[in-house]
C-alpha cells in the first residue's frame, strides 16, 4: 500500500467517522465528551504546548510511558508531559497521576486521518514524540518527523505478524522505520527487525522493556478487608482476563476446592456482571460485596486496584494468554514476587516473558488437543497451581528471582533511556533521512 491509497481510505471513511465514534462511545469504547480528541482537537490548557508527548495505547504501555515521564521528570523538573492513549482504562491511569500533581495532560491518539494528524500537532506542537511499544501509525510518525519534532520510539517491538504485514509495504514501512532519531529495542532480534524495515543500525539501541515504572500501589485498608474476608484460604489470582478465558478460571476455581479463593480481575471491568452470571453469582467488588465463606470465587471488577491484589494473591495467571490477545505486562507480579503461569498468545510482551521465564518464574499452560475447552484447562491451571504452591522451596526461590529481575530492568532501562533521550534533545533533530 502507498500513502496516497491509504490517505484516500481515510478520506472515503471520513463521513462515517462521527458515527463510528458514538457507537464505540454507546459501548463504552469512548468517552463520548471527548470524541474531539479523536479528530485532532484535544481541548487542553495552552501549558500543554511544547510538551514532551509519549504515545501509549493501552495500560501496558502506559505503565511504561508514566514510568519513563517520572524518569525524565527527575532530570527535567520543569518539563510538562502529555501522554496520548487509545483506551478508556489507559486514560484513567494518567488521570490520576495528573490528580497526584504530576505535570502530567491526557490526550486519546488523533485518528490517522492526515487532516487530523495535523491539527493534533498544530494544536500541542510537541518538543519531542516518544511512541512507545508497537503502535506505528503512518501520518502520526511521519508527520511529527517532518515537522523537524525528534522522534523516539521506546521499548520497541513488533509481532511476528505486524513484522511480516510491514514486509509487504516497503515504501511506507521504510517512510515510518526511517523517521526515529532513535530506537530503543526490547532484544537484538526486534532490532534486526526494526532494521530489515528501514531504521539505521547506528540509530538502533537494545534497552529492553521499560514497562515496569512505578510499582503498582496496595491500599493497607483494602488489604484488611480481603484478608478478613478471605481467611486462611490461599489466593489464585486471574489477572486481566478477557471475554472466553473467564470459564476456564471458574473451572480452575472449581478444581482447587475449599481451600482456595480465586479472584478474578477482568481486563474490562464492565464485564463483571457477565462473570457473575457464570459463576453462580460470585461477589463482586463494583457492588461493594466481599469474599465470601461459602464462595471460592470473587470478582475485582474494579480500577486501580490491582497492587493490591498482587500484594495478596499466592499465585497469578496473567490473561490475554489464552486468546490472541497478546498477554500482558509480568514484570508487574514480578515486581511482588509471583510465580506467573501463563498460555501461549503473548506476542505482545515476548521479550519480557522469556527473561522471567529464563529465571524460572514463568509457567506454560499449552492449548489441549481439544483447544480452549473450559473444563480441561481449569484442571490442568489447578494442577499446576498446587504443584508450585506445595513446593515451599521453588517458591521462596522464585519470589527473590522474580523481584530481582523485575527491579533490575526497571532500574537499567528507565537509566539508559534518560540518559539516551536527553542527549536526543540536546542534539540537532535529523531531517534528511
Amino acid at each position: 500500500m502507498t500513502f496516497g491509497l491509504y490517505n484516500l481510505i481515510w478520506h472515503l471513511l471520513r463521513p462515517f467517522i462521527p458515527l463510528i465514534l458514538r457507537v464505540r462511545a454507546w459501548r463504552g469504547k469512548e468517552i463520548a465528551s471527548r470524541l474531539h480528541d479523536r479528530f485532532g482537537q484535544p481541548q487542553l490548557d495552552q501549558k500543554i504546548k511544547g510538551a514532551i508527548w509519549i504515545h501509549a495505547v493501552s495500560v501496558g504501555e502506559t505503565v511504561a510511558a508514566i514510568g519513563l515521564a517520572k524518569a525524565l521528570a527527575s532530570a527535567l523538573p520543569k518539563a510538562r508531559f502529555l501522554i496520548t492513549t487509545n483506551t478508556v482504562s489507559a486514560a484513567a491511569m494518567v488521570e490520576r497521576e495528573s490528580a497526584n500533581g504530576m505535570a502530567l495532560s491526557h490526550a486519546f491518539q488523533p485518528l490517522d486521518h492526515p487532516h487530523f494528524v495535523d491539527q493534533f500537532l498544530q494544536h500541542t506542537r510537541p518538543t519531542l514524540a516518544i511512541f512507545m511499544e508497537s503502535d506505528f501509525w503512518p501520518n502520526l510518525i511521519s508527520k511529527t518527523a517532518a515537522k523537524a519534532i525528534p522522534v523516539i520510539f521506546a521499548s520497541s517491538q513488533l509481532s511476528s505478524t505486524a513484522f511480516h504485514r510491514w514486509t509487504k509495504q516497503p515504501a511506507m514501512a521504510k517512510a515510518v522505520f526511517a523517521a526515529p532519531q532513535m530506537v530503543l529495542a526490547v532484544n537484538d532480534a526486534q532490532a534486526a527487525q526494526f532494521q530489515r524495515l528501514g531504521t539505521p543500525a547506528d540509530i538502533t539501541t537494545v534497552l529492553g522493556s521499560l514497562k515496569l515504572g512505578a510499582m503498582a500501589d496496595a491500599d493497607p485498608a483494602l488489604c484488611q478487608s480481603l484478608k478478613t474476608a478471605i481467611g486462611k484460604r490461599q489466593i489464585l489470582l486471574a489477572a486481566s482476563t478477557h471475554d472466553g478465558e473467564d470459564a476456564s478460571m471458574i473451572a480452575a476455581a472449581n478444581a482447587l476446592g475449599d481451600g482456595w479463593l480465586t479472584i478474578i480481575a477482568p481486563r474490562h471491568p464492565d464485564r463483571g456482571n457477565q462473570i457473575a452470571a457464570a459463576s453462580s453469582s460470585a461477589p463482586q467488588r463494583s457492588l461493594g460485596q466481599f469474599p465470601s465463606k461459602d464462595h471460592n470465587l470473587y470478582i475485582m471488577d474494579s480500577f486501580g486496584e490491582m497492587g493490591s491484589l498482587f500484594s495478596l494473591a499466592d499465585l497469578v495467571i496473567l490473561g490475554g494468554s489464552f486468546m490472541p490477545k497478546g498477554g500482558h505486562n509480568p514484570l508487574e507480579p514480578a515486581a511482588f514476587g509471583l510465580p506467573i503461569i501463563t498460555g501461549q498468545h503473548i506476542f505482545k510482551n515476548s521479550a519480557e516473558f522469556a527473561g522471567l521465564r529464563d529465571v524460572g518464574v514463568v509457567f506454560d499452560v499449552a492449548e489441549t488437543d481439544d483447544g480452549l475447552d473450559a473444563t480441561i484447562t481449569g484442571q490442568k491451571l489447578a494442577k499446576l497451581v498446587i504443584a508450585i504452591a506445595n513446593d515451599k522451596p521453588a517458591r521462596r526461590r522464585i519470589a527473590s528471582a522474580a523481584k530481582a529481575y523485575a527491579m533490575a530492568a526497571n532500574e537499567r532501562s528507565n537509566i539508559a533511556a534518560r540518559k539516551i533521550v536527553l542527549e536526543t534533545i540536546n542534539q540537532p533533530v535529523k531531517t534528511n533521512r
